[in-house]
């Protein structure tokens, strides 16, 4: 049976057992992270299952869970992590807000209207974008009388707008816009737009943009055939 499977099954466990509404909820004491790697603290003394839940919104269905179309990651805990209370996840989450909390169950006293089960409470995690560095090249082949112009971005893990701008003889600027494709926080990407080399200068600097800011810029022989 799957992790995600076996959080649901446990949990609808969980809440059809007599005195549900009377149980003691796990309590999630703290949520923090080093390198995009998140640890917590929790109380669930006597948990036979215990699972923790990373959510993009609050948002909980009646029984306490994070709507299903919410939830970023799930991670079922281990014997010995339900015993010391604390947890630190083996993968890095990507940049964003999170919503956690952790949902157990003592299956041993399950008779008891105050045995351990259920969710707990909701802490907030915030995982910062990691710090970037951008760096811009010109290749620029006469043979075809064009240039491109390429974005290296490190790292960059998701879809990355930019625009880079020229100057013509005429003074005139000229921008065309593209796009940087990553997909791993921990490595770098790239994007590349291919203009002509018409109206330029023999010497054009090129300037390149990330909402609005200026990342990088560079300068090439830009001298038509």
């Amino acid at each position: 049976m799957s992790t995600r499977l076996l959080v649901v099954f446990v949990s609808g466990l969980a809440l059809a057992l007599p005195g549900a509404a009377a149980a003691d909820p796990p309590v999630l004491q703290t949520i923090d992270q080093a390198a995009r790697r998140p640890t917590a603290h929790f109380s669930i003394p006597g948990a036979d299952f215990g699972a923790i839940y990373f959510a993009t919104k609050p948002d909980r269905a009646s029984g306490g869970s994070f709507l299903d179309e919410n939830v970023a990651y799930v991670d079922q805990l281990t014997d010995a992590e339900i015993q010391s209370g604390t947890w630190t996840f083996e993968s890095q989450l990507d940049p964003a807000k999170y919503y956690v909390l952790v949902n157990a169950v003592d299956l041993d006293c399950f008779w008891l209207p105050t045995c351990l089960r259920g969710y707990s409470n909701v802490l907030t995690l915030n995982v910062p974008m990691p710090t970037q560095s951008y760096r811009g090249s010109v290749t620029v082949l006469r043979y075809r009388n064009v240039a491109s112009l390429t974005l290296r971005v490190k790292p960059q893990g998701e879809v990355l707008p930019y625009k880079v701008c020229w100057r013509l003889r005429s003074g005139k600027r000229r921008c065309v816009a593209g796009k940087v494709y990553g997909s791993d926080w921990n490595s770098p990407a790239e994007g590349s737009r291919t203009v002509g080399l018409r109206g330029m200068k023999s010497r054009t600097t090129f300037t390149w943009y990330v909402h609005g800011r200026k990342v990088a810029s560079r300068t090439a022989n830009t001298r038509r055939r």
